[in-house]
């Protein structure tokens, strides 16, 4: 119970504090997108989280009020997209297999509808979108030093 209320509190403070600073910075669509994508791949893959609930916000709020602002092109945007689709494939559901009542079969669904997702930027080319998923790819991999609760 504490766990989920921390959550639901991180992330509403994430999302408020996100769209505020890209209100200033005048790109709040562009973060309000970056944020949808983020959260949604998010809920269907999973994904390490950090020690601390305050590192959470400071980075999760950078990540996704900086993405507008970084210039790639195309096959940039191809690759990123690709690389996401591979950590999905390879990572997915992080860590999610008996934290929660999701069946297997439920799980390899959320991690093909996460794979779906990530590869629907193949056809929108999207570099904001390329971004946000592989942000999402990043958390996928079983690093050192994170919690692994998704």
């Amino acid at each position: 119970m504490a766990f989920a209320l921390q959550s639901l509190l991180t992330n509403v403070f994430t999302i408020v504090l996100s769209l505020l600073i890209a209100a200033f910075l005048g790109t709040f669509k562009e973060t309000a997108l970056a944020l949808l994508a983020v959260a949604v791949l998010r809920n269907l893959t999973g994904g390490l989280h950090f020690k601390s609930a305050t590192v959470c916000v400071v980075v999760s709020t950078l990540v996704v009020v900086l993405i507008p602002f970084i210039p790639i092109d195309h096959m940039i945007g191809m690759v990123l997209t690709v690389v996401s689709a591979i950590l999905v494939l390879l990572f997915a559901p992080s860590d999610l297999k008996g934290k929660t009542r999701i069946s297997d079969r439920g799980l390899q669904i959320m991690k093909m509808a996460g794979l779906l997702l990530v590869s629907s930027n193949l056809a929108l080319q999207s570099p904001l979108l390329a971004l946000s998923f592989f942000s999402v790819g990043l958390t996928l991999v079983p690093w050192k030093g994170g919690t692994k609760h998704a």
